[in-house]
């Protein structure tokens, strides 16, 4: 699918977050507890080097405008909040005991939360954002 220009590297991203799940998933099928003892620190640094930054970038130039400007679209945009912190939750918490239930519910959200971004929140930001709200988009810099 064509994406603004705008935002066709966060659509990048979530390709790479769709590939991280489905390998994350295939591990946690295995229950191989040696696989699931690495794929925590394969989760672990992929949220600390990618996704934490990605969040943060969502959050501050996507979710922001649109709870100020388009209301319209909180119950969109409300649920994936959430599910940013639940990941960042669920991250943190995974042990070795619970690693195949959260790495599999690491998986299982992950995807799922990328596809509604792009099937859903995406086409609304194409039609709504101004140039303005693209700019940010694209001159974000994470902290």
């Amino acid at each position: 699918m064509k994406r603004h220009e705008n935002l066709q590297k966060l659509s990048r991203e979530h390709h790479g977050s769709l590939s991280m799940a489905k390998k994350i998933a295939a591990i946690a099928e295995t229950g191989d507890q040696q696989a699931l003892i690495r794929a925590i620190e394969t989760v672990r640094d992929y949220y600390d080097t990618e996704l934490e930054a990605h969040f943060q970038h969502e959050e501050q130039t996507l979710f922001a405008p649109i709870f100020k400007h388009y209301r319209e679209y909180i119950d969109l945009a409300k649920p994936l909040l959430k599910e940013h912190g639940f990941l960042r939750i669920l991250v943190q918490r995974i042990t070795p005991e619970t690693a195949r239930e959260d790495l599999r519910d690491f998986a299982t959200i992950l995807a799922a939360h990328t596809r509604v971004e792009e099937r859903q929140l995406f086409p609304v930001i194409e039609k709504h954002f101004t140039e303005e709200q693209f700019k940010a988009v694209t001159d974000f810099t994470p902290l």
